[in-house]
């Protein structure tokens, strides 16, 4: 396709046009392929605001054109024999020029390109497996493919999202997920069908005329809004932004359930798709009936994102920090800092400073299936957390979860199966929040453990948490959470029973464990109890030993002392 005839035929004035087809052609001799396509969306949004009607389609026309070229281009020149090099392919250190992008002969280098039976599928190579497979076809780069190239899986998935017209029923958005989705078989809608029977009559029509209509615009709107850069998984120290805009479009595929299935068995990430909190039986348990709640909470969400006016621009920051050198907790001399237990009434979200967010190694636990824990109320009440489940792999040991200016959409009441959706946010969403998310030591899931060489056999099998080696890891674990250099210094912590409950951590070494980590890190702590007295009594009495501590080595002897006291196997302290 000649540019040239673009830019002079189409369009009555042409200069801005002219301006970009010549600004790309003198840039591709200059620029290597990312640095080009970042450049070249920088240089057509500049234009595009300062165009005309006319102008603004070609414009469009051009950028696609551009941005197919440059990509086969590139593609050719690193992966094809025929690069004029003797035949050789070449290293992947080597970054070819896009010198040529607008000249026709390039069209049969591209062709010869796409036909090479060697070509890796979308996401199969190694270069890209840190990119999340999106809803939509592709490069390997993650940037949008007009040209929808793209494996079967994410084809049919593509498919699926433009075969909404925003007026299925429930029975209709079960049948379309299926279709595409053969693993999904296996799950009913019981649940969503549930949900909207129960709603009064006038929320129920808002449903149908509003917000699900609302939630198919948003996931439609999904390629547009981020089509000029992929989504790429979490690597310790580098942080994610993205606009709350672009989290509902995200939200609402996984609403749609559009992306690709994921084996929660066999995988490292957390599940994406509403489909598990779609399916269950209502009235079977009361933590199925929680699961109407949680839809609650996300028709407000989708209600208020589909207003977003300015605010809708604000950025939402997701930063994995890791902790690459341990404390020396022993001989560690920075003073205790302190320890302030809250009202029973309190609440960590309305605490102002660094919020703690008990989790699960798959981060946002069961939020989109049963769990009903301090997790998964926080995630529900602001989705936009829940998008963190995209691109945040199982986290290891020494790493942590940071989640910067997030919104609550929902007011709620009770915790785990008591728990319920009281309405639409009434509080401030003027301040800017901080999550910081932790996963303590999990006792609940076997009976039989093995830690270092030493098996523990024993119906009581939380004894192991008395271990100097559990302890440590907790330490170091809640220590990275509560560091994150990032954040003003300033900030105090939120906590409360971290690693109890479903965990079947004891609250009190919990606490000093926090206590302790919190003081390396230079931060005061505020515990909430959360209605339990018995708890905020124990705290407030002498039992908390750390508190009259000096210093953290001190605390930390101390902390072991009461781990020795309370282990069965003294010998393997």
């Amino acid at each position: 396709m000649d540019t040239s005839k673009i830019a002079t035929a189409e369009c009555p004035t042409p200069t801005k046009v002219e301006e970009f087809r010549l600004w790309a052609e003198e840039n591709a001799k200059n620029y290597t392929f990312a640095v080009f396509l970042n450049e070249m969306h920088k240089r057509f949004l500049s234009l595009y605001v300062e165009s005309g009607d006319d102008e603004r389609a070609v414009l469009v026309e051009l950028l696609r054109l551009a941005g197919n070229r440059a990509t086969r281009l590139f593609r050719f020149k690193m992966s094809s024999p025929y690069n004029g090099n003797k035949g050789r392919r070449r290293g992947p250190t080597q970054k070819p020029s896009l010198e040529g992008m607008f000249d026709e002969s390039n069209d049969d280098a591209g062709d010869r390109w796409s036909k090479n039976p060697s070509r890796p599928l979308v996401g199969a190579s190694e270069q890209h497996k840190r990119i999340v497979t999106m809803p939509f076809p592709t490069y390997q780069n993650g940037i949008y493919d007009f040209q929808a190239r793209c494996p079967a899986e994410v084809k049919a998935k593509f498919d699926q999202l433009n075969s909404f017209s925003g007026k299925e029923h429930t029975a209709q958005l079960e049948q379309i997920v299926k279709k595409h989705t053969p693993e999904y078989e296996k799950f009913n809608f019981n649940v969503l069908r549930n949900a909207l029977g129960h709603l009064p009559d006038a929320s129920r029509s808002q449903y149908f005329d509003r917000i699900f209509p609302g939630i198919v615009s948003l996931a439609k709107d999904l390629p547009g809004k981020l089509s000029h850069r992929p989504l790429v998984f979490l690597t310790p120290g580098v942080t994610l932004e993205l606009r709350r805009d672009e989290i509902a479009c995200l939200l609402a595929n996984a609403y749609l359930c559009t992306f690709p299935y994921r084996d929660l068995f066999t995988s490292t990430l957390p599940t994406v798709n509403f489909i598990t909190l779609f399916s269950g039986q209502p009235g079977k348990d009361k933590r199925e009936s929680a699961k109407v709640e949680k839809l609650k909470c996300l028709f407000a969400y989708f209600s208020k994102a589909m207003e977003f006016g300015p605010e809708g621009e604000e950025k939402v920051s997701f930063s994995k920090v890791a902790l690459n050198e341990k404390p020396d907790w022993e001989n560690s001399q920075k003073p205790m800092k302190t320890f302030n237990i809250e009202e029973l009434e309190g609440k960590i979200e309305d605490f102002e400073g660094i919020q703690v967010d008990f989790a699960n190694k798959l981060i946002g636990g069961g939020v989109i299936g049963r769990g009903c824990q301090q997790e998964e109320i926080r995630f529900i009440t602001c989705p936009e957390l829940i998008a963190a489940r995209l691109f945040t792999e199982q986290l290891e040991d020494n790493e942590a979860l940071v989640i910067t200016n997030f919104w609550q959409y929902s007011d709620h009441s009770g915790y785990q199966d008591d728990f319920k959706y009281e309405g639409p946010f009434t509080g401030s969403n003027d301040g800017k929040r901080t999550l910081a998310a932790i996963d303590a030591s999990d006792f609940s899931n076997t009976n039989d453990s093995k830690l270092e060489g030493l098996w523990l056999q024993s119906e009581d099998h939380t004894s192991r948490q008395y271990l100097k080696q559990v302890i440590d890891r907790d330490l170091n674990k809640a220590y990275t959470g509560f560091l994150c250099q990032e954040l003003d210094q300033s900030l105090h912590i939120a906590t409360g029973n971290w690693g109890g409950g479903s965990f079947k951590g004891d609250p009190l070494l919990k606490a000093m464990i926090q206590h302790v980590a919190a003081s390396e890190a230079s931060r005061e702590l505020h515990y909430y109890p959360y209605h339990d007295i018995s708890l905020k009594e124990m705290l407030e009495g002498s039992a908390l030993a750390t508190r009259s501590k000096g210093t953290v080595g001190e605390a930390y002897h101390e902390l072991l002392n009461y781990a020795k006291e309370k282990n069965p196997y003294p010998s393997a302290f």
